[in-house]
């Protein structure tokens, strides 16, 4: 059976936060970025070699251009070069989303640059030699397990691409370090395989590892894969996933390739720390401040943080929050931080309780927005008018779910009647929460508010 995208984020996404998680990246990312695939890679070598398409094995089918044509590997090596450096490209948003998660060892077998293109500062590990450098510098690495282009300006290659069925079938003979340093991350990590598909023959490799390391027992590993729409070929694909899952790689399923992204910054979203931004103003409701300070002290049960620009509501809030973690013996100043900027002409405000943490920066209104928001997990929305609808598109735009708390009035109750849940980031579940925001009873409106939050920042499914 297939897991939910909410379950593979969770599961996966622990793993992340433990240390214990690597990435391996298939062709699917580069061909987003605009490089062939592999069918179109070799489709010139195949015309070349008049090798006939029932011949679907694609690294058999480089392995017979090699053999019938004078020159072969040669000239397959100089076919694919030309063809990648020939199409100029970028890293993507998955790429620049990919680097933004703290995970030391990236694995792929793509050829192209585009991963060290969005992670400067990574070691690129191309070669068994690198491997044996103990100097090379970098806590984050690139895994080249099949090769690699140069990044000069010049077109070359870092290291021999594997592409042949013999390359295959020789690769634990001729790249021991490789193979033995993945079969030794496959059993002390967890992998999330991502732009693979079953037509991408390094998917056999996956398979090989899962199938070799099944009876010895292995940490959790988990891929995204598209399913077809058609009837044959998702018969097929059931089985293929199957073959997946009794290996120890659980399988989330997507419609379309198009979904990878959102899903990748999702998973950016929840292996951040468990910051909650506050957002709001006094919306003129009589038992406004009640509201507020109910949440803080709702909120204290959760293992949050709460991060705001230190706004009245959000001082409001965060400061019953201190107080209930201070008379419980449970505050740390690290879980409550305001961020304050220079206001021209105007004086420096004072906490109002010695609670938290106070960050001073010069960042402009919407950079610290923008900023603060991108480390928080969800966006938490009382009252509030401009300023606060300004943080709601801020959110929007950065994909966070966001909480409007309709009870508080103001742009919150806006917020919750003009927009649905799915479409703030709760597609799969908590409409009856959702409805209960604009409970009238005080504290059933913000305990719905809490168990949302909750669930939007993965702490729980309640």
């Amino acid at each position: 059976m297939t897991i939910t995208e909410r379950d593979m984020l969770r599961l996966y996404g622990d793993a992340v936060m433990a240390g214990n998680a690597a990435l391996f990246v298939g062709a699917g990312l580069s061909q987003a970025a605009g490089h062939p695939g592999w069918p179109q890679l070799l489709e010139g070598p195949r015309s070349r070699a008049a090798i006939p398409k029932a011949v679907e094995d694609l690294p058999l089918a480089a392995q017979y251009f090699v053999q019938e044509t004078p020159g072969g590997r040669e000239a397959l090596e100089s076919h694919i070069l030309s063809t990648l450096s020939g199409v100029e490209v970028r890293a993507t948003e998955g790429h620049r989303l990919l680097a933004r998660l703290p995970v030391d060892d990236i694995w792929t077998t793509n050829y192209d640059c585009l991963i060290e293109e969005a992670i400067p500062d990574a070691t690129v590990v191309a070669d068994e030699a690198d491997l044996s450098d103990r100097q090379m510098a970098g806590h984050r690495r690139v895994m080249k397990m099949h090769g690699s282009l140069s990044r000069e300006l010049q077109p070359g290659w870092l290291s021999a691409p594997v592409i042949t069925r013999r390359d295959y079938e020789e690769y634990e003979a001729l790249h021991p370090r490789m193979w033995s340093l993945l079969q030794a991350t496959f059993l002390t990590r967890s992998f999330l395989f991502l732009g693979f598909s079953f037509t991408d023959p390094n998917v056999e490799v996956l398979l090989r590892l899962s199938r070799a390391l099944r009876s010895i027992g292995t940490p959790e590993h988990f891929t995204v894969l598209r399913r077809p729409s058609d009837p044959e070929n998702a018969r097929l694909h059931d089985l293929r996933v199957r073959d997946l899952e009794d290996s120890g790689i659980g399988v989330c399923e997507v419609l379309d390739f198009d979904e990878l992204t959102p899903m990748i910054n999702r998973l950016v979203r929840r292996t951040r720390a468990r910051r909650l931004f506050l957002s709001g103003s006094d919306s003129g409701q009589a038992d406004y401040l009640e509201l507020c300070r109910t949440l803080g002290y709702e909120l204290a049960h959760e293992p949050v943080s709460l991060v705001s620009l230190a706004g009245t509501t959000a001082l409001e809030i965060s400061f019953a929050f201190g107080g209930s973690l201070i008379a419980e013996e449970r505050y740390d100043p690290d879980r409550v931080r305001f961020y304050f900027r220079p206001r021209p002409q105007q004086p420096t405000p004072q906490l109002g309780e010695r609670i938290g943490t106070a960050v001073y920066t010069a960042l402009p209104k919407e950079e610290l927005r923008s900023a603060v928001m991108a480390e928080s997990r969800a966006l938490l929305v009382v009252g509030g008018g401009e300023t606060t609808r300004d943080e709601v598109f801020t959110a929007i735009e950065q994909g966070m779910p966001i909480v409007p708390v309709a009870r508080s009035g103001g742009t919150a109750l806006d917020v919750w009647t003009s927009t649905t849940p799915e479409t703030l980031g709760f597609a799969d579940g908590g409409s009856r929460d959702w409805t209960l925001l604009n409970h009238h009873n005080v504290h059933i409106a913000t305990a719905a508010a809490v168990r949302l939050a909750s669930r939007a920042m993965y702490l729980g499914d309640r």
